[in-house]
């Protein structure tokens, strides 16, 4: 206690950090002041660079290029300037940030044709081929689907979890997607569907939300099953040629591909031997699809006795018409003579959707663009190929929509179309209320598209694409944007309510002394704020994707934070340099509140 007490505080001219820190700042303060245009063209360059992070430095250049070419100049010609547009081309839209899960989902279907056995082995195949990748800890395999209305996977679907090994125990320069790709490769086989890259919870999230077993598919409304097993195939034939698909991902519903027997019954050569067509439906199930003649118990176990076809016969379709029935008349016929039987073709799985039958083309993006962008493109180029006729259907109301996990993101957007723009409100009215003056608000108001600029530049030197935990990064820079604005005006009037302001001197003098006393608690805040994000922007565990996201935009607002607290004290300075050249006075006396310049009530003003 006696050594906190004997401390003492040094005066912030005496600080060695805080001399150096106003020895820099004050001589770029005090060229600021003197050259406003100049400096501010700064900031300007910021937020420029941040709309061209944004939207792409070569669209948002595009109308000075055509200035320069009518004028006979090529910006292209210049040194940097086409690097520069290759650095900044645009920042792209992602549906969500996908979590490392450590594990794949691989979700491939057998061709509605295979039986069960076939099923069974391709699935004991794939789980071994998949297991003798290296990264790969073990493999579990699951086909069919439990007795349930709430599952609508086809028993042909197969679910197979890849868990990896440790990110320590990876071969050199291996990725996820790397892993993917190799457990694709192992795992196609004939009559096997190509498969989405999904991770267990995010493929169950899109199963739910979608209904589809991919990141995003091309739903086709259509009347007749037929029609839409053209229609899909159709469509998934024009997604692989389509530059920003996937086109090993393209995997469309088989919608007819599945066997069946029909029987067809003869009513009238049945009821000659007094049978019904109930009767011959009842002796056709019961022999193929069995029918418990009895029941076992064995202890608390009880297991179903059932009596069938044998097994040579009901897999001979040419034997099958030849099995004896017992008529009610007492003969004996072969089954031909009560119905006719032939093999068809039907769907293995019937989906409908807002009372229509559906089928979907599932596919992935090949990482040229965003999902976003990519969907769109998907989705005009589908547009646009059925006006000129070469995407062509069968006859029929057929309609094509989007589905996936985007729609989410979608929404979202639609959401953050107002609440950004709210935000930004909300800070308007915060800064005006405490100043009660439009002009000084709208100076404070000025730091804020600067950060977001450079929050925006960060985001497109990264390479991050935006999406929900951007934007959140990004209302955040607002509200500390803001901060160091309203510190550095407020001191401001506090010191030209003390004084007497009567020439442009004395005004760059009284607001240089202000900007070198509040650059401390300024740039405090950008530190700290710096600071705090090292661990976020370092951090590999789970759910660092989401933390970084929302970290890049923070980052970039508070690097370019020292241009922007040259932003306010320059425009204050040139609004009250206006008002002395036209003879409006800048100051109250010391009687008025010390928080007002512009005088309103008649209070004593210098001109």
């Amino acid at each position: 206690m006696l050594l906190l007490s004997r401390e003492r505080i040094r005066p912030i001219e005496q600080n060695p950090v805080s001399r150096l820190l106003r020895w820099i700042y004050g001589g770029r303060l005090r060229f600021a002041l003197r050259y406003k245009l100049l400096v501010l063209s700064i900031p300007g360059l910021v937020i420029v660079l941040g709309a061209g992070a944004w939207f792409g430095l070569a669209r948002v250049l595009s109308p000075v290029e055509q200035l320069a070419g009518m004028l006979g100049a090529d910006l292209r010609s210049l040194p940097g300037y086409q690097r520069a547009c290759e650095v900044l081309p645009g920042l792209e839209s992602d549906d969500w940030i996908a979590l490392d899960e450590g594990s794949w989902f691989y979700m491939p279907s057998l061709y509605p044709a295979a039986s069960f056995s076939q099923a069974m082995e391709v699935l004991q195949t794939q789980d071994s081929l998949i297991r003798e990748i290296p990264e790969v800890e073990s493999v579990l395999g699951k086909i069919g689907r439990a007795q349930s209305a709430l599952d609508p996977a086809p028993a042909s679907m197969i679910e197979t979890y890849v868990m990896l090994k440790p990110r320590e125990q990876w071969r050199p320069g291996m990725t996820e997607r790397g892993i993917w790709d190799a457990v694709n490769a192992a795992a196609t086989l004939p009559g096997v569907t190509p498969a989405s890259p999904l991770q267990p919870i995010e493929g169950r999230v899109v199963m739910l939300q979608a209904g589809i077993k991919a990141a995003m598919a091309v739903r086709i409304y259509g009347d007749s099953l037929e029609g839409l097993s053209a229609a899909a195939v159709s469509v998934a034939d024009r997604l692989k040629r389509h530059a920003l698909v996937n086109a090993q991902a393209v995997a469309p519903d088989i919608v007819l591909g599945k066997p069946y027997l029909e029987f067809d019954v003869d009513r009238a050569e049945a009821a000659r031997y007094g049978m019904t067509t109930k009767m011959v439906n009842e002796i056709v199930s019961a022999g193929l699809g069995g029918v418990d003649a009895a029941t076992t118990v064995e202890g608390r176990e009880r297991y179903p006795v059932q009596v069938r076809f044998s097994r040579d016969v009901r897999e001979s379709v040419s034997e099958l018409p030849l099995v004896p029935i017992v008529t009610e008349t007492g003969e004996v016929v072969p089954l031909q003579r009560l119905a006719s039987v032939r093999t068809t073709w039907g769907p293995g799985m019937i989906s409908s959707e807002d009372s229509r039958l559906v089928a979907h083309v599932m596919f992935s993006p090949s990482g040229r663009a965003g999902d976003l962008e990519t969907v769109e493109s998907v989705m005009s180029d589908l547009s646009g190929a059925r006006r000129t006729g070469e995407l062509k259907f069968p006859e029929g109301n057929f309609e094509l929509q989007p589905v996936g996990s985007f729609q989410s993101q979608l929404e979202a957007n639609q959401r953050l179309m107002w609440i950004i723009p709210l935000v930004a409100l909300i800070n308007f009215l915060l800064i005006y209320l405490e100043f009660h003056d439009l002009p000084v608000t709208l100076a404070v108001f000025t730091g804020l598209p600067v950060s977001f600029a450079g929050g925006m530049l960060m985001a497109g030197l990264a390479g991050v694409q935006l999406n929900t935990a951007v934007w959140i990064g990004f209302i955040a820079t607002l509200g500390l944007a803001e901060d160091d604005g309203v510190v550095m005006a407020t001191f401001i009037r506090q010191l030209l309510g003390r004084r007497r302001i009567s020439t442009v001197q004395q005004l760059r003098a009284t607001v240089l002394e202000a900007g070198m006393k509040r650059i401390r608690p300024c740039m405090m805040t950008t530190a700290t704020t710096l600071i705090a994000l090292i661990p976020v922007l370092t951090a590999t565990g789970r759910g660092a994707e989401v933390a970084r996201a929302m970290a890049w935009p923070v980052l970039g607002g508070m690097l370019v934070e020292p241009f922007a607290s040259f932003v306010v004290p320059v425009m204050y300075c040139a609004f009250l340099e206006l008002r002395l050249r036209l003879g409006l006075g800048v100051v109250e006396s010391e009687d008025c509140e010390s928080v007002r310049i512009i005088p309103e009530l008649p209070c004593g003003s210098v001109g």
